[in-house]
Parts: C-alpha cells; sequence; structure tokens
C-alpha cells in the first residue's frame, strides 16, 4: 500500500531512501539482487529457447502487438500523448481487443480529457468495447479519488451509465452498473433497484454476476433506501445471492436487517452464516450473542458439524462488536477446544480473532482468558497483549499480568509498543522512552529499530506532555516508516512561530528521492497552513516532483487552497521501461506462466494475468526469479478474507525500493485471487495478497494478477510469521514475430 512512480525495470530507483526503506537490520540482498534481476529480465527472453514448434505470426497479430506495446507504453507513464492515437484506435480500429485495450488504459491512465471518447465509445458496435468504457469511465470519475484531489464529478458521467443500463447486452449492463457504484449519487440506487426487480433470475452464471456487480454497486452508493431492496433479494435460494446480500447489508451497516441476519445464520452454507455473523455484529443488540456463540465452537452444538474457520472467525468478531460480556465464557471455552500451536493453525488464527473480540467487549472478566494467549509465542500472543491493555487502561496492574521483556521479535516489540500506548500511564510513559533509547544504540537491533513508529505512535496516544520535544528529531529523520510516525504525531503548539517549518524541511529533504509515502505524508500534513505563503510555495515547487503522485497531492492541496493558476493534469509519470521491454510483454501476453510458491504450509500454485496486468506480473516474475521472495514470511494472516505478503521489513511498510503503476481490470476478487496491496493509487511495489474468500469490495480498487490453481488449502493454512521458501516461475515463451504451439 503506497504512493509511488519509479518503474520496475529501474536499477536507478532501487535505493535505500525507496520504497523499501533499507536501513539496519533490512535483508542486504535487495538492491544488489534486483539491480541484476531487472536488467537481466528483458535479456533472458532472448536467451531462452524458441522451442521445437513454431509458426510465423500473421500481420494481424503483429499489429496487434504493436498496439498492445504503444498502449501499455503510454498507461505504464500515465500520458495521452499529443496525438490522436487513443480516440482513433478506441473508434476506428479494425481489432475489437484493441478498441477494449485503449477503454481499459484511458481508465488506468485517469486523465478526464479521455472522458468525451469514452462517452462516445459507450455507443461502439461492439458489447466489449462499451462494457469496457463503462468500466474505464467508472475508473476516471470515481467519486472518493475526485473528492481526495478537490476534483467535481462530471455530471455527464452518471447520465450516460444510467442510460446503458439499458443496453441490450447483459455484459455491458454489468459493467454500467458497476461503475455506476463508483461514480453515481446515493439517489443513482434507484435506477438499479429499478433493473434489479425487472431482472428475469434463472440463476444462470452471467446473472449472477449481474447480481453480484449490482449488490456491489448498491453497497458503494450508501444508499439507506437500498436496505430493503437486499433484504428481499436475500430471500433467494441461491447461496451465493444470499451472503452476498448479507455482506451489502453489513457494508451499508444496515442495523435494522436484524431478522434477516438471524434468518441467513440458520443457513447450511458456510459463506450465508459467515456473512450473516458479521451482519449480526453491527445490530447493537447484546441479545444477539445466543445466536453467535453456537459458532464459535469447533462443532456446533445441535447438529454436531464442524464449523469453518470462516464462519468461527466472523461469529467471534461479531461477538467483539455486541460487546455482551455474557459472550467471555463462551470464547474461553473454544479458546479451550484445541491446543493453539504451530501444529493447528486453525485454532491459531481463530485465538487472534478472539483475543481482539475480547479487547473490543471490554469487560475486565476476559483477562483471564488473555493473560495464557500472552505466553504463547507468535500472533496469538501479538494479539492477545494489546487486547489485555485496552481491558487495563490506566491500570498498572497490566504489568504484573503480562512480561513485555518476552515481547523480541520484531512484530512482538511493536505490538508491545502499541499495548503501551492503551494501557498509558506513568510506567507505560517511561517504558516507550527506554524503547526509543535503545534504538539509537549503535548496537541497537533490527527489532528495536523497527519499533520506532509504533513507540512514537503510543506516546502520541498517550498524549504526554513532552511529546513536541520527543517529535522533532524524527522530523529529520531520512527513514519514511519513522517520519510519517513523526509527522501524524506533530501537533504544534499555538503561539509556535511558523509551525509548518519542519514539515516543508521534511518534503524537501526526501523530494530527490523515492520514498513517495514519506513525501505525500509531509505534503498532507501542510493543510493547516494552506493560507502562507511558504506553504503554496514548497506546494507549487512539489508540481515539479519527479513522482507524479507527489505532484497530485501538491496540486489537490493548491485547489483546496482556491488556486487557480494550476494545471488540470499533473504530467506523466517518469518511467525507465524501454520501448523494447513494452514489445516484449507485448508478444508474450498471452503466455501461460505459472508461479509456485513452496511455503512452509506447502505450495500454492497462481496463475498469472499477462494480460490484464503485465506490468504487475513482469514485477512479480523478475522479483521471484531475483529471489527476492525467498525467506519472506506472510506478515498478515485475516481468517476468511487475505493472506499477504512479500515485504522485506515484515511491517506492512517495506517494499523493493521503487513502485509500479496500478493495472486495474475487471477480473473478479473470488476466492483465492491475487492482488497488489497498495497504499494509494499506483503504490504497488512487492507486498501482495491472496484472497481465503470472495471480496467484492476490492474489485476495480487493486491489481488483480492471478488465481491460485492448486494449493489453497495451504494458504488457509497460513499464520502470520510463517515463511515463503522460494518462489518458481514457469512459462511457456514467445519470440517476437514467432509463437510456440
Amino acid at each position: 500500500m503506497k504512493y509511488g512512480d519509479s518503474h520496475l525495470f529501474s536499477p536507478a530507483r532501487i535505493s535505500p531512501n525507496g520504497r523499501s526503506r533499507a536501513k539496519k537490520g533490512d535483508c542486504p540482498r535487495i538492491s544488489s539482487c534486483l539491480r541484476g534481476a531487472f536488467l537481466a529480465f528483458p535479456l533472458a527472453l532472448f536467451l531462452l529457447p524458441a522451442g521445437c514448434g513454431r509458426r510465423k505470426l500473421s500481420s494481424d497479430e503483429l499489429e496487434r502487438n504493436r498496439l498492445f506495446a504503444e498502449i501499455l507504453k503510454r498507461e505504464d507513464r500515465r500520458t495521452l500523448g499529443e496525438d490522436d492515437f487513443f480516440p482513433r484506435n478506441l473508434h476506428f480500429s479494425t481489432h475489437p481487443e484493441v478498441r477494449q485495450w485503449c477503454a481499459v488504459a484511458l481508465g488506468r491512465i485517469g486523465n478526464r480529457r479521455a472522458l468525451p471518447w469514452l462517452y462516445n465509445a459507450l455507443h461502439s458496435s461492439y458489447a466489449s468495447v462499451r462494457a469496457a468504457a463503462a468500466f474505464a469511465v467508472g475508473e476516471i470519475e470515481d467519486r472518493e479519488t475526485l473528492k481526495e484531489e478537490f476534483l467535481r464529478v462530471d455530471p455527464r458521467a452518471a447520465s450516460e451509465l444510467v442510460a446503458a443500463l439499458d443496453d441490450p447486452s447483459i455484459q455491458v449492463r454489468m459493467r454500467a452498473v458497476e461503475a455506476l457504484g463508483k461514480a453515481g449519487s446515493p439517489s443513482d440506487s434507484v435506477e438499479i433497484i429499478r433493473r434489479l426487480h425487472a431482472l428475469p433470475y434463472e440463476g444462470s452464471p452471467v446473472e449472477q454476476t449481474y447480481l453480484r456487480l449490482a449488490i456491489t454497486a448498491l453497497t458503494r452508493l450508501r444508499d439507506p433506501s437500498a436496505v430493503p431492496a437486499l433484504e428481499k433479494l436475500a430471500e433467494s435460494p441461491d447461496p451465493e445471492i444470499q451472503w452476498r446480500c448479507a455482506n451489502g447489508l453489513y457494508g451499508l451497516r444496515a442495523r435494522k436487517a436484524r431478522s434477516t441476519f438471524l434468518r441467513l445464520l440458520r443457513s447450511y452454507n458456510p459463506d450465508v452464516r459467515a456473512h450473516a455473523a458479521r451482519g449480526a455484529g453491527i445490530c447493537e443488540a447484546p441479545d444477539l450473542a445466543d445466536a453467535l456463540i453456537p459458532l464459535i465452537s469447533l462443532h456446533d452444538p445441535d447438529s454436531g458439524k464442524p464449523n469453518s474457520l470462516g464462519v468461527r472467525a466472523s461469529a467471534v468478531e461479531a461477538l467483539g462488536n455486541l460487546r455482551n460480556p455474557g459472550a467471555i465464557p463462551a470464547i474461553r471455552k473454544a479458546l479451550q477446544e484445541a491446543p493453539i500451536v504451530r501444529a493447528n493453525p486453525e485454532q491459531v488464527n481463530f485465538a487472534v480473532q478472539a483475543a481482539a473480540a475480547l479487547g473490543n467487549i471490554g469487560a475486565p472478566e476476559g483477562k483471564d482468558a488473555l493473560v495464557p494467549l500472552t505466553r504463547i509465542q507468535g500472533p496469538a500472543a501479538v494479539s492477545a497483549v494489546i487486547a489485555l491493555a485496552k481491558l487495563s487502561r490506566g491500570n498498572a496492574t497490566f504489568f504484573d499480568l503480562v512480561r513485555l521483556e518476552d515481547f523480541t521479535t520484531e512484530a512482538a516489540r511493536r505490538a508491545a509498543a502499541q499495548a503501551l500506548g492503551e494501557v498509558g500511564g506513568p510506567e507505560a510513559v517511561r517504558r516507550l522512552k527506554l524503547m526509543l533509547i535503545q534504538a539509537a544504540s549503535e548496537r541497537a537491533t533490527a527489532a528495536e529499530i523497527r519499533a520506532v513508529p509504533a513507540a512514537v505512535e503510543a506516546l502520541a496516544r498517550i498524549g504526554v506532555e513532552d511529546l513536541q520535544t520527543i517529535v522533532e528529531p524524527y522530523l529529520a529523520s531520512h527513514d519514511g516508516v519513522i517520519l510519517r510516525a513523526a509527522i501524524k504525531a506533530y501537533k504544534p503548539p499555538p503561539r509556535r512561530k511558523a509551525p509548518w517549518k519542519p514539515l516543508v524541511e521534511a518534503y524537501q529533504r526526501m523530494a530527490p528521492g523515492w520514498d513517495l509515502e514519506a513525501k505525500v505524508s509531509a505534503l498532507s500534513a501542510l493543510q493547516p497552513w494552506l493560507s502562507e505563503q511558504d506553504v503554496q510555495a514548497v506546494l507549487r515547487s512539489a508540481l515539479g516532483d519527479r513522482q507524479r503522485n507527489a505532484r497530485v497531492a501538491a496540486l489537490s492541496l493548491l485547489r483546496k487552497a482556491g488556486a487557480t493558476d494550476v494545471p488540470d493534469d499533473p504530467g506523466p509519470s517518469e518511467s525507465a521501461t524501454t520501448d523494447i521491454t513494452y514489445s516484449i510483454l507485448a508478444v508474450s501476453r498471452q503466455n501461460r506462466t505459472v508461479a509456485t510458491l513452496e511455503t512452509e504450509r506447502g505450495n500454492i500454485e497462481i496463475e498469472l494475468y499477462r494480460e490484464d496486468a503485465p506490468l504487475t506480473t513482469a514485477n512479480f516474475i523478475s522479483l521471484a526469479r531475483g529471489d527476492f521472495f525467498n525467506g519472506l514470511s506472510f506478515m498478515r494472516v485475516v481468517p476468511y478474507y487475505v493472506i499477504q505478503g512479500g515485504d522485506p521489513r515484515n511491517d506492512m511498510e517495506g517494499g523493493p525500493g521503487y513502485t509500479i503503476r496500478c493495472e486495474i481490470n475487471m477480473r473478479a476478487y473470488e476466492k483465492g485471487s491475487v492482488g497488489m496491496a497498495l497504499s494509494g493509487k499506483d503504490t504497488g511495489g512487492s507486498q501482495f495478497f491472496i484472497t481465503l474468500s470472495p471480496q467484492p469490495r476490492l474489485d476495480g480498487g487493486f491489481t488483480c494478477f492471478g488465481r491460485v490453481i492448486s494449493g489453497m488449502q495451504a494458504a488457509q493454512s497460513m499464520t502470520a510469521g510463517d515463511k515463503i521458501l522460494k518462489v518458481r516461475i514457469e512459462e511457456d515463451h514467445t519470440l517476437f514475430d514467432y509463437r510456440r504451439y
């Protein structure tokens, strides 16, 4: 999750001040290995044997490859170009797929100058082009993005999309309803609901997909009037529709849908029960705990059938949200039903969720269940110590219940710092300051150094009197993660002269480098002083930043300040990728590529989407062939949601030292989908995630670049800290004007 603009094949981007934030304790192979890997990648394709069977590509195929490469180049550099390439090929290319590629690329580039072209493409004779155009309009006119950038919605967007809801092709209607969920307003939900009522649903895959996208759109529009429609739709006998409606009602925070959630809790389908359980947790009715408690046990007490981890985790999370102390004995009993050991990953992951739930309930009775968990090394202890701290807020007895000295790993030390911030009080402050002193020592370990951001945030949470004195030195840090924590904690006193100066200096210090999150953090923190001349001067200087997203941030703030003499577009992204590389990616777009993740829990085979996400796929392949992932952990595991890995820092803040552009596509996030982790648009690097269940809210927001084709059981068995031993890449190659057969 990152902001960024450097490129995957550029050795110059791999620097200690980049996204990887390679500091003391970081893996030393990051820079040297990747530098060689990126340089070798294009050459390696030439050196691979062509194979026995080959055929000459036709002139049409060669032309499509050439156009794909040009589209990819412009998309990567986030530029429309000064010619008529896009409108000409979008409207008049003899290849329908070229028109479709153009539409999707325009959505990714995001330049609003392309909207009239896309509106015109909504009337193309090809349904696939109309569908891609609708999708692209939704990407460009995403209201949340426009709000962040202080831009107004184009009123024509919603009207064009509403008209497309009646397109003769259901494929187009699907993408129009999806786009309307992003670009429309709550009032547009009426148009979607009206068409849902008229849909003759017979359970076909196409109709199911349409309903899936419509439910997600209604959830995104956040119109309360959609609740009755979703409740009615949830009466469908189709479990797929039932759980999606429950998920939509949960997303709308439909507390009045209590009866629907209770009915769905009795379903035989585990997905339906899991989503209904989550929904019950938002109803603010403590008595619903009675319906949820049977779901947290390994086996249903009435039927004796096993409860899946997804059901157990969702139900215990809901119990935490209901805050009913009466559920604590049942949670404690469920924790004791199986050993919480590494060989039993399901119980480990349940314990993580259960500990968090006990902390949310907030009753002191939960301490008896949490204290034993703090003594189990691993993710359960990390979750339990934070929960225990919440129950001990302002109470020094916390230090008698848990030995923080035993929390020595990187994840454990960060959790200890967070726990101290929850407890508060003089002893917590003393220990946090000691953590900062230890991290400043020349003999500090990586774990001690990487706990600094958590310690700074904890002191800010407590609100210590000398916080600004503590924070000030960290505002000069070259470590982007530490700097961002300091910026977040920076609250200068009202009478301080030029309080914006440390933030301006922080941006100017980071500007020559590639740590975009640090730059954006410093720029965004200037908001309280936008009227100051010095602040506006640095924002205008940031319009020339080498990274596009820094320019986007500066533009947004200048618009907010009322500036009218600023450009509409922040300009193209800088890229070191060569034309020959784009050509290689174009000709290999139809290769079948499988990445095998050898992990401590077994192998996971992933088919990569070379055509739908060529740059992201090439980046992943290059990292894998450079042994980047070897030995890294899945640092984040959320049952029934995702597992996330690829971070050399192991704190969700690391990366390879550069960022790549997003390649949002029309692939849905189903169970086993593989996506690129982000902290904002165009901020991917090396962190990726695998979904453990369908996640419609991720559709159209994160680059989906693969799917698990084997080894899903290994993915579902992962616990936080489990390692990737190695990643192997297997693919069929094609070379320029030849294709293997």
